[in-house]
């Protein structure tokens, strides 16, 4: 199975070619890049959350400054 990258994960590899990678460059390093390129996805799908967290947040405190305009109109009518 391919990711949104065009990369396979590391879990759908061949075993030989993973055992083949540990043997030529070591246990830790492997680990480390594999690591490294799992880390990549997590950090991607926070900054797409955060994008729309802030988004979201915007959007709210335009609504609440219409509101409040709203209610200062509607007390400057009545007074």
């Amino acid at each position: 199975m391919l990711t949104r990258t065009g990369r396979k994960e590391i879990s759908e590899l061949d075993i030989e070619y993973v055992l083949k990678l540990i043997a030529n460059n070591g246990f830790p390093l492997v680990l480390s890049v594999y690591l490294v390129w799992k880390l990549e996805f997590f950090i991607t799908e926070i900054v797409k959350n955060q994008k729309e967290f802030s988004h979201n947040v915007t959007a709210e405190i335009k609504e609440i400054k219409q509101t409040i305009n709203e209610l200062r109109v509607d007390i400057a009518k009545n007074q």
